[in-house]
């Protein structure tokens, strides 16, 4: 018998394998806060840190102090996030809470200000940075113990995806350039050489490239360079000034912020979010009034809510059987 091709059975299997491979299957579906996006605000007059949908939407505070609290950073199975606050009276600390804003604990102390938490792929370490006459970078276990120094003159970690490396940005060759560096302490490598300033490196997910914000012309840029230094790729091109990049666990996009105006009075930020060749795609957070910025996207991805998936599919089959009847 000689199966024959109609819309209808063409409509019957493929939804029968987007069934059977998941994508319309509710018990699939994400943790909560897949598809979130972390940042720190200063929309009500106090540095907060905020969550929002990968869309902008269902936008949160999680701390809600009276103190700074700034520099989230999302921790690998997506159950904590790290962020500086000075909330104990003292000189800003590395705290950890969990996603909700619940459970949260100061894991510093000490002499100097601390900075740039960055938690390392397999979740037992945290960098971060140290202002104490001068920058350095320390490294210690996830729950604040077994602090090490790891490099002088050094500030803003990012840890390769194997945990192998850091980069991080240093002064120690009178400019503020990339480099790379070996967690056991050794093979330090200049990965950029223009004496410009540059902050926030940050790995791509797949190990091979650094994204970057630089200041050429005293207008922040976001770049790429291979982690070898070579290929360094603009991605933002017009007069507004763009930061913090925060590459998507897929590496195919990058949260970033947009500044406007001088701080205090005319300044704001946003939230935005381009492809990885620097295809801009939407303003995730308000306009505006709004100051947002720093952002850093959960390692679960910006995958969209299981209805949503379902709404795409249905949205793929019904086009594929309109094409299917007009063939």
């Amino acid at each position: 018998m000689r199966f024959k091709l109609t819309p209808k059975s063409i409509l019957f299997a493929v939804l029968c394998i987007c069934l059977t491979s998941g994508e319309l299957s509710l018990n699939n579906a994400p943790a909560s806060n897949t598809g979130r996006i972390v940042f720190t605000s200063f929309r009500d007059g106090n540095f907060e840190i905020y969550v929002m949908d990968a869309d902008g939407g269902n936008q949160e505070n999680l701390t809600n102090h009276p103190a700074y609290d700034g520099y989230p950073d999302w921790s690998p199975d997506g159950t904590k996030i790290a962020f500086v606050s000075n909330r104990d009276g003292v000189a800003p600390e590395i705290h950890v809470m969990d996603t909700d804003g619940k459970n949260l604990i100061r894991l510093t102390d000490g002499q100097g200000r601390k900075w740039h938490p960055a938690w390392s792929p397999d979740g037992k370490k945290i960098a971060f940075s140290v202002d104490h006459g001068r920058d350095y970078i320390a490294v210690m276990d996830s729950d604040g113990r077994n602090r090490e120094k790891f490099e002088d003159r050094a500030r803003h970690p990012s840890w390769s995806p194997d945990g192998k490396q850091i980069a991080f940005v240093s002064s120690i060759d009178d400019g503020h350039e990339i480099y790379v560096k070996d967690v056991g302490g050794q093979g330090r490598k200049k990965v950029t050489h223009d004496f410009v300033a540059k902050l926030n490196p940050s790995f791509s997910p797949d190990g091979r490239r650094i994204a970057y914000d630089a200041h050429p012309d005293g207008v922040g840029h976001i770049y790429v360079v291979g982690a070898d230094g070579r290929n360094r790729v603009m991605l933002t091109h017009n007069q507004q000034w763009h930061g913090d990049p925060a590459w998507s666990p897929d590496g195919r996009t990058i949260a970033y912020n947009v500044l406007k105006g001088l701080w205090p009075g005319n300044f704001r930020a946003t939230i935005h979010l381009m492809a990885s060749n620097g295809r801009y795609i939407r303003q995730l957070s308000d306009g505006g009034n709004a100051i947002d910025f720093q952002p850093d996207i959960s390692p679960l991805g910006l995958a969209v809510s299981p209805a949503s998936r379902m709404s795409t599919t249905w949205g793929r089959l019904k086009k594929l059987t309109f094409n299917a009847h007009t063939k």
